[in-house]
């Protein structure tokens, strides 16, 4: 269940395609409802979001700290500057899921409202509405999600490369069976 010097552990592939999932799942849906007029469609897939968002907090939280602090295979070979930019993205990728995590909450809680989620429970508000630091927070969440999408795909481009260009079976690290 743990990872090793080769492969990733069980905790760390669900952790990764779990949260690999539900971030871009977020991140579409967020992305595509913040073009969009005020309306039903809108207020629905906001919903929805905050829903999903409330639901999944404590994961996604703690898939950054389990990366955070378990020890990561040992980097493949490849050129120097590669590997910096590999650790970059791995960290800014963390980074912007941890922002996303914590901003979100708050922009529903500086409205002075708690998070609904899907019409079971509420997470109530820790705090009375607040309109700048919720002004200020939209925009952290906006800017973290391009971001974040701009690192995730050149974290796929990145794996891609691996797979059929490097060759060097990378990708079996993350989708290795469980024996």
């Amino acid at each position: 269940m743990k990872d090793t010097a080769q492969h990733y552990g069980g905790i760390s592939r669900f952790n990764h395609w779990i949260g690999a999932l539900v971030v871009i799942a977020m991140l579409a849906v967020g992305l595509y409802f913040g073009g969009l007029p005020r309306g039903d469609e809108k207020s629905f897939l906001r919903g929805m979001h905050v829903s999903f968002g409330g639901l999944l907090f404590l994961f996604l939280i703690f898939r950054v700290f389990w990366r955070v602090f378990s020890k990561s295979p040992d980097p493949v070979e490849q050129p120097t500057p590669l590997k910096l930019i590999t650790k970059v993205v791995h960290w800014v990728l963390l980074l912007c899921v941890l922002i996303m995590a914590v901003s979100g909450p708050w922009i529903v809680w500086t409205t002075g409202n708690g998070i609904n989620v899907f019409d079971i429970f509420t997470i109530p508000s820790p705090i009375e509405r607040m309109q700048e630091l919720h002004s200020n927070l939209e925009v952290v969440h906006e800017y973290t999600a391009q971001v974040l999408l701009y690192t995730l795909i050149l974290h796929v481009l990145a794996g891609l490369k691996h797979q059929f260009i490097d060759k060097d079976n990378l990708l079996s690290r993350m989708v290795k069976k469980l024996r």
